[in-house]
């Protein structure tokens, strides 16, 4: 079979390197490859969702639970209110990456809220404000001041 004499004939192995080499993502996977196993992965994957989760998670409540309880809902917020937790009202704007994002950080945050305890204030609470104790006294004794310590 006759070729041209700028042809040659690649297996398809080598076809990555003739189209410039391994990408960055290969060659990360290349060096971690050894190190991680599925635990890590799977450590990692959480620690990303986390992450994400506590950034949103304030946002999240006062945006559901803070407006609900508030006192100034009203029926007609009530209905639109999902929208623009979630970032559904984001896609009517045309900003979708931002409704995108908007969506996954509100699962991320749900997500925190349902694999771990929620902190309780209400030990942190004080019922009586009082007074602090003095480290000094003042004792009138006749016509001068004295300290006592």
């Amino acid at each position: 079979m006759m070729m041209p004499a700028n042809y040659s004939v690649i297996a398809e192995n080598e076809m990555t390197y003739v189209n410039g080499g391994a990408s960055f993502i290969d060659a990360i996977g290349a060096v971690t490859a050894p190190i991680w196993n599925l635990d890590n992965v799977k450590a990692f994957s959480t620690n990303i969702v986390t992450l994400i989760g506590n950034n949103f998670i304030t946002g999240t409540i006062q945006n559901t639970l803070g407006y609900v309880f508030s006192g100034n809902a009203t029926k007609a917020d009530l209905g639109t209110m999902f929208g623009k937790v979630v970032g559904a009202d984001k896609f009517k704007a045309g900003q979708i990456g931002d409704g995108i994002a908007q969506i996954l950080g509100s699962a991320a945050a749900i997500y925190n809220l349902g694999r771990t305890e929620v902190k309780n204030t209400a030990g942190d609470v004080k019922l009586f404000k009082t007074e602090p104790t003095p480290k000094y006294t003042i004792k009138k004794n006749g016509n001068s001041l004295e300290i006592w310590g």
